[in-house]
């Protein structure tokens, strides 16, 4: 479509707003779910049209921001206790008034407890902004299957029932919370990266058995689709798991399966502990 036809349209699907922004279909309904960009009256959620003034103004706003934008020179490091509240803000600057959490203290106490549950990509080493962080959980695989069940909802995990890896052996994961600034999605890579190193240096005294998540946006399913996480719906309809003791099909896993076998090679370690 070009600038002719577009000025003379009010409203386009979906496919044609993302291809005037340049985004994925995820970053697109960021813009559609935060109000940034109204669905045309009426129209049916399948096949929705969505206003292009609304796109232009986001459009604009995008390449403004690019103009302005300063050189960010990201320090990622585990969120500690006055990094909290950084991150909550964070939580809201994406999903605004619609995220529900706890208090500051209870995600405080957390990170008392087990300083590496949360990491993240600061903006600077000032650390007054958050772009991108992911929460991983240590929990006995019973009470994730409770949470992931709708037993209990996740704000109601205890503090003393979170693991502190001060034991050696296998651990089970719950992806906690996985969030990124809309304007750096790509810092999410970055923190794969660095978490699969992470655990990589922690085998084989300490080693991964099993991830779950649980879907609770567009853009957490993408997510979870793109690391092939297996579907647990006897469990809930976007409850999944990632089985390590299975060849990973993402290239994160791959990598990280392969720098375990590599040093279980050169440990002389007969075979993974999972």
């Amino acid at each position: 479509m070009n600038k002719a036809q577009l000025q003379s349209e009010e409203y386009v699907p979906s496919h044609v707003g993302e291809k005037i922004l340049g985004v994925d279909t995820g970053k697109f309904f960021y813009y559609v779910q935060s109000g940034q960009i109204t669905r045309e009256p009426g129209s049916p959620k399948r096949n929705a049209r969505y206003s292009v003034a609304d796109i232009l103004k986001v459009k604009e706003k995008r390449a403004s921001r690019r103009r302005n934008r300063k050189t960010i020179h990201g320090v990622i490091d585990w969120i500690g206790v006055d990094d909290v509240l950084t991150s909550l803000q964070l939580d809201y600057r994406v999903y605004g008034s619609e995220v529900f959490l706890a208090d500051l203290p209870y995600y405080a106490e957390r990170v008392v407890r087990n300083p590496h549950v949360a990491l993240a990509i600061f903006d600077s080493p000032k650390r007054e902004r958050i772009l991108a962080y992911i929460s991983l959980l240590p929990l006995p695989e019973p009470i994730i299957l409770e949470v992931l069940h709708g037993e209990r909802h996740e704000t109601r995990i205890r503090t003393e029932e979170v693991e502190t890896y001060e034991r050696k052996g296998g651990y089970t994961l719950l992806a906690e919370s996985v969030v990124a600034d809309p304007d750096h999605p790509e810092q999410l890579n970055t923190l794969l990266k660095h978490l699969t190193e992470y655990w990589c240096e922690q085998y084989p005294d300490r080693y991964i058995t099993k991830i779950y998540a649980q879907a609770e946006s567009r853009r957490g399913d993408i997510l979870i689709q793109k690391l092939f996480f297996a579907p647990r719906e006897d469990l809930a309809p976007n409850a999944h798991v990632l089985n390590l003791s299975r060849p990973g099909a993402s290239r994160f896993i791959r990598h990280f399966q392969q720098c375990i076998e590599e040093k279980r090679n050169a440990l002389g370690l007969q075979e993974a502990p999972w």
